[in-house]
């Protein structure tokens, strides 16, 4: 898992310097519904923004990384601009904006879910060239799994990408990354 997270990441980093070389690592523009049921638009955020992937039924990536963000928020705190989380759902079939406040709001004031319709979400998902798959349940039930890429994307209140991180990175190395925001 964690060599597959490490090809993932870099290929994203591979991805975003080819594509950075008439953009300057512009951030691809979206807009989807957030967990409140409101409109968000990245293109509206003034301050700094960690996007990353993920969904509210995972039982191990997501909740370690939203964690971690959790606690580098509190140790990358500066003078600058505020950061927001952007959770953004792989999964919009069972992630409404209900489902995503109850699950974000135990990580803190600072995230945000967003979700949107199928195409809405794939949409994204490609302009960020971030791989998610749905995966049959392991006990053949009605259930199933999302599989998905763990990279976070540090985007400056510019609206450029400054910073790829992932799961296995640290939380120190995550609070680095935001005091550069």
């Amino acid at each position: 898992m964690k060599l597959t997270s490490r090809l993932l990441t870099s290929a994203a980093i591979i991805t975003l310097a080819l594509s950075s070389c008439s953009h300057a690592n512009r951030a691809p523009q979206f807009e989807l519904l957030d967990d409140r049921g409101q409109s968000w638009s990245l293109g509206n955020q003034t301050g700094g923004t960690v996007l990353l992937f993920g969904y509210t039924h995972c039982n191990d990536t997501c909740p370690l990384m939203l964690a971690k963000l959790s606690s580098a928020l509190k140790q990358g705190r500066s003078s600058g601009a505020p950061i927001r989380i952007a959770f953004v759902t792989v999964d919009p079939q069972r992630d409404s904006p209900r489902a995503l406040h109850g699950y974000l709001s135990k990580f803190g004031p600072q995230f945000v879910g967003l979700t949107g319709t199928p195409s809405q979400i794939g949409s994204v998902e490609r302009s960020y060239h971030v791989w998610a798959q749905k995966l049959p349940a392991k006990n053949g039930g009605y259930d199933y799994d999302e599989a998905h890429g763990s990279t976070m994307f540090f985007i400056n209140r510019d609206g450029n990408i400054v910073a790829l991180h992932d799961a296995s990175d640290s939380v120190g190395d995550l609070a680095r990354g935001m005091r550069q925001l």
